[in-house]
């Protein structure tokens, strides 16, 4: 195999020869909707300090960094494929990700998981100079570059990524052309991954923490949400994925991000060496899925469910409320940091918020996971000071810590992993404020975060899914009025 992959590889390998056969591929499968993303924020904890004189006060707090406007630049080829450049000057590795419309938002009504599917299956084989190339091939390749393949599924797009030293770029922009343009899509690949994602299907339905996104989801989007189930995926056919493939690995229907240490006439050039003479020759291109319509004032039905699991260790709670259309990025960021912010401080528990965009429409999403016997008296606290915590003064304090959180948090995202960065940007059309996030986020003033989060999580708009072992459901009941009692098929389809 060694032979094979050596004159499939052209002799790109110097210097990397400990690369592994057993390399695995990484296949991600997060759904994101925020443009700098949902984790708690970064930054170093606040150690107190000895002072120098008498040990009485503190030394002085130095100067907030300044960042000024990324230098994103683009180009498009002739083909109609689209080139970004975050440039990183002396940045040791470049981050290269070809980035497609074929998201999970794109699975047609029956067949839900397709697009999962049709993305493991690019690492399963492909073909190099006529010669055919196996996972095992690919995953070696890919560790000869130092580290291994990534794809990656979100509702609007699939990925695919690759890091590689500034004299292997071209290998690894290569290794990428051969999966989107020469892939194998094997019956037998179809069989295995199908396989691996109905077991991830039951995995699924046992995991709170696994289920809550999917099942938090489909309750607030309703059933215009995809959610692959057993029958959607043992229903996928090999043409199904060829089908799916023509339509979406096209180079007008492609972005293609650098973010390293070279410049965009660098990139366009390897770009248009390796990828300017991609052509799709069969298939029409498909039309956009439509967008899901979320309403600019409340839902049309605003839904309390529990879902419990069988042996269920605590539960896993879920409030999520829509993000009124318009709303600029940096303003929907500073009302989620400051509404986690704001609960983390009443009530012990480990609270995460994020935001999910779904077709263009926005939702909200707090969550933590409690032990049985927390969850009626949290939900009768919720119930009565949810809207008057959203709706509490956003003074300059508050504000400014909203801002520095969330400009660190952005910062601390772009540094680790740029492209990923830039990748959510561009699936939510948000460039332009990525690059110039800290400026945005500071622009905003508390009379506009004011009146953003007074009419945010009111009783009318705040959707509660409960996910486990609730304890005596009347219990709940109770401390949550109109709280109802879920079955999985009514939640996610089967």
């Amino acid at each position: 195999m060694n032979a094979r992959l050596n004159r499939l590889w052209n002799g790109h390998s110097n210097g990397h020869a400990n690369g592994n056969l057993d390399g695995h591929v990484i296949v991600d499968h997060r759904r994101r909707g925020l443009m700098l993303g949902a984790a708690v924020a970064s930054g170093a904890a606040a150690w107190p300090a000895l002072a120098q004189d008498g040990f009485d006060r503190p030394p002085e707090a130095p100067p907030a960094p300044s960042f000024g406007p990324l230098a994103i630049e683009q180009a498009r080829l002739a083909n109609g494929l689209r080139v970004i450049v975050l440039p990183r000057p002396g940045a040791p590795r470049t981050a290269i990700r070809l980035i497609s419309e074929g998201g999970w938002l794109r699975d047609p009504a029956g067949k839900e998981g397709l697009s999962e599917v049709a993305l493991a299956m690019l690492a399963q084989g492909a073909r190099r100079a006529g010669e055919e190339m196996e996972s095992a091939d690919i995953a070696y390749a890919a560790d000869l570059l130092g580290l291994p393949l990534r794809l990656e599924l979100t509702p609007s797009t699939a990925e695919i990524a690759l890091e590689a030293v500034p004299d292997q770029c071209d290998d690894a922009l290569n290794l990428i052309a051969d999966l989107t343009q020469r892939p194998a899509l094997a019956f037998e690949a179809l069989e295995h991954i199908r396989s691996r994602a109905l077991d991830a299907v039951v995995l699924r339905r046992a995991d709170a923490l696994q289920l809550a996104p999917w099942a938090a989801r489909r309750q607030f989007w309703g059933r215009a949400a995809p959610v692959s189930t057993s029958g959607s995926l043992k229903r996928l056919r090999r043409e199904d994925v060829l089908g799916f493939h023509r339509q979406y690995w096209r180079p007008e229907r492609a972005v293609l991000v650098f973010a390293g240490d070279l410049t965009l006439s660098a990139a366009r050039a390897l770009a248009e060496d390796v990828l300017g003479d991609w052509r799709v020759a069969k298939g029409p291109a498909a039309p956009p899925t439509p967008a899901l319509t979320l309403s600019t004032t409340a839902p049309a039905a605003v839904v309390a469910q529990i879902l419990p699991l069988p042996q269920g260790q605590g539960c896993r709670l879920v409030l999520q409320t829509p993000v009124p259309r318009g709303t600029p990025p940096a303003v929907r960021e500073l009302a989620r940091v400051l509404m986690q912010q704001r609960l983390s401080a009443r009530w012990p528990w480990a609270w995460d918020a994020e935001l999910e965009s779904l077709g263009g429409a926005f939702s909200w999403r707090l969550g933590t996971t409690l032990p049985v016997s927390a969850v009626p008296e949290l939900l009768t606290a919720l119930r009565e000071q949810l809207p008057q915590i959203a709706a509490e003064l956003v003074t300059p304090e508050d504000l400014a810590m909203a801002q520095a959180l969330a400009v660190g948090e952005g910062m601390a995202r772009l540094a680790e992993a740029p492209d990923v960065a830039v990748a959510q940007a561009v699936s939510s059309a948000e460039l332009d404020d990525l690059a110039a996030w800290p400026q945005r986020v500071r622009a905003v003033s508390a009379p506009v975060l004011q009146l953003l989060m007074a009419a945010s999580w009111r009783d009318n708009r705040t959707h509660l899914l409960l996910l486990g072992d609730v304890g005596p459901v009347e219990t709940v009941q109770r401390a949550w009025p109109g709280l109802a009692v879920a079955t999985m098929r009514a939640v996610i389809g089967e």
